[in-house]
């Protein structure tokens, strides 16, 4: 018996951490929401976006699945062409105090979404 929801070989996944400047949430969130509209354009799925009840302030955690590894930078190549790129690269400029970002794949027990 097989499960086709364990881990896909092919799933490729981009790991963000972002810390935000305190006040900034609303600004951030705004930009955000647009911005996701266009990466989904690009191929991308949103899994979550994340903000700790208990933890660290201001932090963000979101867990994006792409196309494929390959197409990352293409992909943020077209977005940074879109006509509001400006107005979000501005609100993210506000708002975000630091950003890690990680190329991630799934472990052999893991679940895919």
């Amino acid at each position: 018996m097989t499960d086709d929801s364990v881990t896909d070989d092919s799933a490729v996944y981009l790991h963000v951490t972002i810390q935000l400047v305190r006040g900034k949430h609303r600004v951030f969130t705004a930009a955000m929401a647009e911005l996701a509209a266009a990466l989904d354009s690009q191929g991308w799925r949103l899994v979550g976006g994340f903000t700790p009840a208990v933890g660290r302030l201001g932090a963000v955690y979101h867990l994006w699945r792409v196309p494929s590894a390959d197409g990352v930078l293409t992909a943020l190549d077209a977005v940074r062409a879109h006509p509001d790129a400006a107005r979000w690269h501005d609100a993210f400029a506000e708002s975000v105090a630091d950003e890690a970002v990680e190329l991630v794949r799934p472990m052999p027990y893991s679940r895919t979404p």
